[in-house]
């Protein structure tokens, strides 16, 4: 059977008997000297626990839930057994309002277990209170212990001993839950995050009630902060570093709190989320704290002895955050900083925000050489060092942003600058672009048939060809046409071309003999006009002394030979007429010319 409950009321007072109409489970051991002395200090003065609330100066953080109507517990300042207590109203709303207990009773309460937790309560009305709703609900550790007091609360003080034991009628989530295991009973007190005491037992029309004297028999001292002031900017007993160019930095404030009444196994140190090359690094270990390090982003200080919070203080404040990447991005870096105790199970867990800001970088100044004319080029690509993609140019670049174009932007000095970014100043670095321009041959020309034109190589190349296939240093042209040099400068390949014509300079006057005879003897056998100059159009014409035609021709080239009709034509002297185009310096020109030839036999 489960012990007898130790339920009283400090004045005596008359109250219905809730096991009457509900079911109960009593939770405490009687042990009459005990029972004697908790008497004695319940009603005439407080147990001497550090979570303790007899509320004599104020609400000390309780509040209320539920449809209360208040979400503070009210302060009265007299009423109480003795002194001051907390009183809330029901709202009459739905469902059922209870106490909730202020920030001293929660976080490490494990060396309760097996202690009380005691508190006087009254009830205006008990009449009808609802059922399957828990008088007492303590949770921490991801679970919900839940307690059903024997005695309902009666409308004088009556005071309440609960035992914090897994056999003392405590159940998990439920009133119809499982027994909690020890081990659970001992997570749930590891880190307590609530605690709620039910203060309404009427469920049909307004009613009130109070709770005084509230204890919990843990005196469990702790306090871990790794900024005590918070100067850092960071609360809840965290730590934030000012932004910083370099990604190395310590990990607690120099004035850390660690204090404890129980003794410090281990405090674990690990980086969240990091990379492998972000390591945490303890260049001076402590002689009784054992270190050791599973991982670059892992560090367990292990007690070697009797080392105390101070000697764990002295060791956080030589540990290093080092990011080792060589190229380490922006960001907040977080480690995470838990302590385990002798008491806890899951020890108290803090972080240090470590935020970083990665230097500016314009990267190593370089040169490049551009070719005139060969589109577009990434000017950025030209810095070694991977520089940032934030950057500006000066003298500003005609494409507005990182391309420069050799056909527009002038060869020359180019400064990337990189703006600063708080609290990193900025960085600049610099190109120096030297531009090849195409080279060119001379203009196109026209010179006389009888001269020779030298088509010169420019300087600067170091290789060249014509499109002859010939490296001459000078070209000679002597014949009309097109004459192409193909030249590499060392970084870039050109070419240019020349055109090259001709022209008659002076006048070129026919030659026509004024005998032959066509007898063939091999001598003088037939008779045209030597021109000797280029045509464009050509016509003779031969007559007899009758003026009849006798031969004709339209190339100069083209011969008499003294027939007519394919007879010998007669002694005697013929008439011809010439007329030809041509062109002088260029121009289109036409000559006649006419004479006579006599013609012997």
């Amino acid at each position: 059977m489960p012990p007898t409950p130790n339920v009283h009321s400090c004045q005596n007072p008359t109250f219905p008997d809730k096991s009457h109409t509900l079911p109960r489970t009593l939770s405490h051991i009687y042990i009459p000297m005990r029972l004697i002395l908790l008497l004695f200090f319940s009603c005439c003065c407080q147990i001497s626990f550090s979570q303790n609330c007899t509320f004599d100066f104020g609400n000390e953080g309780w509040f209320a839930d539920g449809d209360a109507v208040n979400a503070a517990a009210v302060w009265q300042s007299t009423g109480g057994n003795p002194g001051g207590y907390i009183k809330t109203v029901d709202a009459s709303t739905g469902g059922t309002w209870y106490f909730v207990g202020g920030d001293k009773f929660k976080g490490i309460k494990c060396d309760a277990y097996g202690r009380f937790l005691r508190y006087d309560q009254y009830a205006s009305n008990n009449s009808n209170p609802s059922a399957n709703r828990p008088d007492v609900e303590i949770k921490g550790g991801g679970l919900t212990l839940v307690f059903d007091n024997p005695v309902l609360p009666g409308a004088t003080w009556t005071h309440y001993d609960i035992l914090l034991r897994e056999d003392a009628g405590w159940r998990l989530n439920t009133l119809n839950g499982a027994t909690p295991t020890a081990a659970e009973f001992k997570q749930a007190l590891a880190n307590v995050t609530s605690l709620r005491i039910r203060g309404e037992y009427y469920s049909f029309a307004d009613d009130f009630g109070g709770l005084d004297n509230v204890v919990l028999e843990s005196s469990f001292a702790f306090s871990f902060d790794l900024d005590g002031d918070d100067s850092s900017g960071a609360t809840s007993g965290n730590f934030q570093t000012t932004p910083s160019c370099i990604p190395a930095s310590h990990i607690v404030d120099t004035d850390m709190i660690l204090t404890t009444e129980a003794r410090i196994d281990s405090i674990l140190v690990r980086i969240i989320n990091g990379s492998v090359l972000e390591k945490l690094q303890l260049l001076t270990p402590s002689g009784n704290i054992l270190v050791f390090q599973p991982s670059s982003g892992t560090l367990r200080l292990i007690n070697n002895g009797n080392a105390g919070p101070a000697d764990f203080i002295a060791l956080l404040k030589l540990i290093q955050y080092i990011d080792t990447s060589p190229d380490p991005v922006s960001g907040t870096r977080l480690v995470q900083i838990q302590v385990f105790t002798d008491c806890a199970a899951v020890g108290a867990t803090l972080r240090a925000f470590l935020p970083f800001v990665v230097q500016p970088n314009a990267g190593l100044k370089g040169d490049t050489v551009l070719c005139h004319g060969s589109g577009l080029m990434d000017l950025r690509a030209v810095l070694r060092g991977d520089p940032d993609a934030n950057g500006y140019w000066e003298p500003a670049l005609h494409s507005g942003n990182n391309f420069f174009d050799p056909t527009i932007d002038s060869a020359g000095t180019y400064t990337y600058i990189v703006p600063e970014a708080e609290p990193c100043i900025g960085d600049t670095s610099f190109v120096m672009v030297k531009i090849h321009y195409p080279f060119q041959l001379r203009p196109d020309t026209t010179i006389c048939y009888d001269k020779t034109l030298l088509i010169e190589t420019p300087r600067g190349l170091v290789d060249w060809v014509w499109s002859d296939g010939s490296k001459k240093l000078n070209l000679p042209v002597t014949d009309a046409g097109t004459y192409t040099l193909f030249g590499e400068t060392g970084f870039c390949s050109f070419s240019d071309s020349v055109a090259v014509s001709f022209h008659t300079c002076i006048e070129c006057p026919p030659y026509p003999p004024n005998v032959f005879s066509p007898n063939d003897d091999g001598i003088n056998d037939d008779w045209h006009v030597f021109l000797h100059c280029r045509w464009t159009t050509y016509h003779l014409e031969v007559y007899d002394r009758w003026g009849s035609l006798v031969f004709a021709a339209d190339d100069p080239e083209s011969t008499w030979d003294g027939q007519i009709r394919g007879k010998d034509a007669e002694t005697g002297v013929y008439v011809w007429r010439m007329i030809w185009t041509g062109e002088l310096f260029g121009v289109p020109k036409s000559w006649r010319f006419e004479g006579d030839v006599t013609l012997l036999k």
